[in-house]
């Protein structure tokens, strides 16, 4: 026996939780802060309400204020670069230079350094602005080449969608005018390289590109074109074709983002009360795992940091799902650089478990086991705030789901506490989540009764701490079959009984009371009397006046809990699924044979596409496409636009 005093168990009979919702502040109308700040606090991951919020202060110049909300953003989405993108433009507008030289130091470089090409596009914009071409000459014109240089090795080899980076590129070197040959030919030499590096990474519009360096050379020197287009042909055929099959892998990802804070909407911004898109999710992971094929061939280092890249841009478009966020720590091989990048996913997703989980043991690795505690006491009070904020929702599923989370979460914490620092931390943790009462399921009491008897094989604090549960539980059919699955192990007879009749005249769910009756009668036929089992089922049936007489007598002689009568013997009744091979192989063939006695044929009948009337006459009275010479509109961008930008208004809103 452990040393370790037995705690006693008061019981508190009230079932008022010490832990009440907070308070709802009513607002006036007008108070706009007021109000976008009460949203903010009802769930503090909302990105559009701090937008909102800052919207509001810009629209009264209260820049500062702006600011210090953008502090706040940053602080808790580190990594989701187009906060940052939004304010360095904001602050470029203003010709708050000096403020942008501090934002760019910080979320490129250090613990928040992102790697996104519109992040690094309003960089370019920085220098190019502050390094004036016309009075600069060309001391300006190097530094914004090196700039450009930069972009393109940190993200732009990496992003498929980075023609406009390249367009930009290349259109800064055309309009070089050169003052002598000697600069005319280093401008032909640069863009030639521009035109190498770009045509042998997969982007879109590069067969255009293609097109146009070809042109470009003719136009440049005839009698060399052929030999530099030659040298780069097999490179750029490889980059097409992996383009393509990246484009086909892709297919449907959406990587929308806000380009002004008028256009942050539910289509271009994350939100953390919608279930996570599973398709987008699942198009980020087979994009990675393409990636991880290293189709193009790269060196181990440029690999990881392509990699690496495509991680980022997946934790900023999947922010809150806890998957992306993990499959990018446990790709990295640093545990002081994953454990910084699962505190940043535990910033985002405050109430995640898993992410939680693996939070606390990295720290517990590095014996940290002070912030092992604090990542639990952070996520059970994240979870604590989110039950309340849906306690005035009155939607019981919600609500139900929320309680069982926070009871998972301090279930975990407890074990774990037991592990790290014995049985008395973890009774420190079920003390305050007594506290909580009916904000928690009765899990908590399970779980604490089972760590009390394995770890100790004290039986009595055990039974205590159920009985304390049977105090708030007690028409809980669920926790009352759980209690007296737990006795029937200690064999405790005595207390089976009582907890028997106690709860037969108290449960109303059928079922479980149904489930309470079947384990007894089970029960007493392995350890009791039979005339105690005759009884029981006479009690049974005039409860249960429609359940099947052999199917009852069959269930006592169950063997490890599997009713072999019904296996073995009356199959008929079995309904459960087939568990093996054989009985998966049998239905197989019996569902082939069954369609061809039927005379349906074993193919796949290809669905024909229906198209509304309206959308033919459309087409029946437009142009052909052939008396266009030159394209007058992009109809993917459109349909992206669309689909991505515009906020259609919802079914029965006026």
């Amino acid at each position: 026996m452990s040393g370790v005093a037995t705690p006693t168990l008061s019981v508190d009979t009230s079932n008022k939780s010490l832990t009440p919702p907070d308070a709802v502040v009513q607002r006036d109308a007008n108070d706009v802060e007021g109000l976008i700040r009460d949203k903010i606090e009802r769930d503090p991951v909302d990105i559009l309400a701090y937008l909102e919020l800052i919207q509001y202060y810009e629209s009264r110049d209260a820049f500062e204020d702006s600011r210090k909300v953008y502090t706040q953003l940053h602080n808790k989405f580190p990594y989701y670069s187009p906060l940052w993108t939004l304010q360095l433009k904001g602050e470029l507008q203003r010709d708050e230079f000096k403020t942008v030289e501090r934002l760019l130091a910080e979320c490129l470089s250090g613990e928040k350094a992102n790697n996104d090409l519109h992040l690094w596009a309003t960089y370019l914009d920085y220098v190019r602005r502050t390094n004036n071409l016309i009075t600069g000459g060309q001391e300006a014109r190097a530094v914004v080449v090196r700039a450009f240089e930069l972009v393109m090795e940190k993200c732009a080899v990496f992003e498929p969608r980075s023609s406009f980076f390249w367009n930009d590129y290349l259109g800064f070197l055309e309009q070089w005018k050169p003052v002598n040959k000697w600069e005319e030919q280093q401008r032909i030499d640069m863009i030639r390289r521009l035109y190498k590096r770009m045509l042998s990474v997969p982007f879109e519009s590069i067969e255009k590109t293609w097109n146009r360096y070809t042109q470009w050379e003719q136009d440049v020197n005839s009698l060399t074109a052929r030999k530099f287009i030659g040298e780069l042909s097999s490179d750029y055929m490889k980059a097409r074709s992996l383009y393509q099959e990246w484009s086909h892998l892709t297919r449907g990802l959406k990587r929308s983002v806000p380009s002004s804070l008028a256009t942050a909407n539910k289509n271009t911004t994350p939100r953390s009360d919608e279930p996570v898109d599973s398709s987008q999710l699942k198009v980020w992971l087979n994009w990675i795992k393409w990636e991880k094929d290293n189709k193009l061939g790269l060196e181990e280092s440029v690999l990881s940091a392509r990699i690496t890249y495509i991680y980022k841009q997946g934790v900023q478009h999947m922010l809150f799902a806890a998957e992306m966020w993990y499959d990018y720590a446990m790709y990295v091989s640093d545990t002081s650089e994953r454990c910084q990048i699962l505190h940043t996913a535990v910033l985002a997703n405050p109430t995640s478990p898993s992410l939680t989980f693996k939070l606390a043991e990295c720290y517990e690795l590095d014996n940290k086991l002070d912030l092992v505690q604090k990542c639990f006491d952070d996520c059970s009070q994240s979870l604590l705030h989110q039950y309340r904020s849906d306690l005035a929702a009155k939607d019981e599923l919600t609500i139900y789901r929320q309680k069982k989370n926070l009871t998972f979460v301090n279930c975990i914490y407890m074990n774990t506490m037991k592990r790290l620092s014995g049985l008395s931390a973890a009774r420190s943790v079920f003390g305050k989540c007594r506290k909580l009462k009916n904000n928690l399921t009765h899990d908590i009491y399970i779980e604490n009764a089972y760590l009390e008897y394995q770890n100790q094989n004290d039986y009595k604090t055990a039974c205590k701490v159920l009985e304390l549960g049977l105090k708030y539980f007690q028409e809980d059919s669920v926790y009352v079959n759980k209690y007296l699955d737990f006795l029937i192990v200690l064999n405790k007879d005595p207390q089976i009984k009582t907890l028997f009749e106690t709860s037969a005249e108290r449960l109303k769910d059928l079922e479980g009371l149904r489930s309470l009756y079947k384990k007894m009668i089970s029960y007493e036929s392995k350890f009791g009397s039979l005339s105690n089992v005759y009884s029981l089922e006479k009690r049974f049936f005039e409860r249960f006046p429609q359940e099947n007489l052999i199917e009852v007598f069959t269930d006592r002689y169950q063997v490890q809990d599997v009713n072999l009568i019904k296996k073995l013997e009356l199959t008929y009744m079995d309904n459960e699924p087939a568990t093996n091979s054989e009985d998966l192989l049998n239905s197989s063939l019996k569902r082939s044979r069954d369609g061809q006695a039927n005379g349906q044929p074993q193919k796949r009948i290809k669905k024909e596409p229906s198209v509304p009337s309206e959308i033919f006459d459309l087409l029946a009275i437009i142009p052909k496409r052939q008396y266009f010479k030159v394209a007058l509109l992009d109809p993917q961008n459109l349909v992206t636009y669309l689909n991505e930008q515009v906020e259609l208004p919802q079914s029965g809103s006026t």
